[in-house]
């Protein structure tokens, strides 16, 4: 067991070199965000693993990807940082970390639930930032808390005493769709190919016009889409895990079915359209669900995806393998 707890110890870059006891806090880790520290918990750092096994601490997280990136050829600073992450002020120190390797600043692209609401003209202005002879990095996703309680789909924040939802707006979408489910079911069966749409884009002061809530309304639409309410009476489930039912846990991986295909879209990774990214010599591209703690703790990353595309967009490296069973002593070397 001592053996163990050192080794997480190291791995999370803890200053003291005694193991934390699984009680209470224990030492604090290296910070991932400039000028602050946070308290390693053994305990709440198993919790979040079990609910999502293979996520990695931000400060580990970003650590394994700058060095790979770097063997790669993909100079920090000449690589542009872009982000599609939810507009919820959480997820901001995590695009502080990840730009602190990389020039300082990071590209937006990300509006509610983490979809890539910029657009095309978002992408096209991003493309057209990219330093000469350099590459672009992109990470998006969804977001989701974890409480010190252990609960998914609620953080604390500073300044407010209990947790409260993340991410709202995913879990706003759920709801719906929960209800639409419901309804259906208690009346009959709905019939087989009739998409079901549990949002109809209508906002709730009918007063104001539906661009009040277009970013609610696409969210809605897309998760719809990425889980299949048709097929059981009892319980909604995702198309990417057809054996797994649609919950506060499993709702993150929705909503990150849901965003890949619009990422996808728009950087023409997947689809016929020209690149807008040709001026890039790489595009690094990582997707993933991003787990908020409270504020004495690290946020995670839970990495589902890492290719590297050459400037005609086509894939010609899968690194998550090698992210996920990444070599600490290759880092050090």
């Amino acid at each position: 067991m001592s053996t163990f707890m050192t080794g997480l110890g190291s791995m999370l870059g803890r200053k003291s070199q005694s193991p934390p006891s699984a009680k209470t806090s224990g030492p604090k880790v290296d910070s991932y965000s400039a000028g602050s520290q946070e308290a390693f918990d053994l305990s709440h750092h198993s919790a979040l693993l079990q609910a999502f096994p293979n996520a990695l601490p931000v400060s580990v997280f970003k650590s394994r990807v700058k060095h790979m990136l770097k063997c790669k050829g993909m100079d920090a600073t000449t690589t542009l940082l872009s982000t599609s992450f939810c507009c919820d002020e959480v997820n901001r120190s995590f695009e502080s970390a990840m730009a602190s390797d990389f020039s300082g600043h990071s590209f937006n692209l990300g509006g509610l639930s983490g979809f890539p609401f910029a657009g095309t003209v978002g992408i096209g202005a991003m493309a057209s930032h990219i330093p000469k002879d350099g590459s672009a990095f992109i990470i998006y996703g969804p977001h989701v808390g974890f409480a010190n309680t252990h609960d998914v789909g609620k953080v604390e924040r500073k300044g407010i005493a209990e947790p409260n939802g993340c991410c709202g707006s995913a879990i706003a979408a759920m709801n719906s769709i929960c209800q639409e489910h419901k309804t259906c079911w208690q009346n009959k069966s709905p019939k087989k190919g009739k998409r079901l749409s549990p949002f109809k884009g209508k906002a709730k002061n009918p007063s104001l016009p539906p661009l009040v809530d277009i970013q609610q309304y696409h969210v809605c639409q897309q998760v719809t889409s990425a889980v299949d309410i048709e097929a059981s009476s009892s319980s909604i489930l995702l198309k990417s895990s057809p054996s797994v039912s649609l919950n506060q846990t499993t709702l993150p991986t929705a909503v990150y079915d849901a965003i890949t295909p619009d990422v996808d879209f728009l950087l023409g990774t997947t689809s016929p359209q020209p690149s807008l990214l040709k001026k890039a010599l790489n595009l690094a591209l990582i997707g993933g669900i991003l787990i908020n703690t409270a504020p004495e703790h690290q946020d995670y990353f839970l990495p589902l995806r890492f290719e590297l595309f050459n400037p005609q967009q086509t894939a010609i490296a899968n690194l998550l393998p090698e992210l996920q069973n990444f070599d600490s002593d290759a880092e050090s070397n």
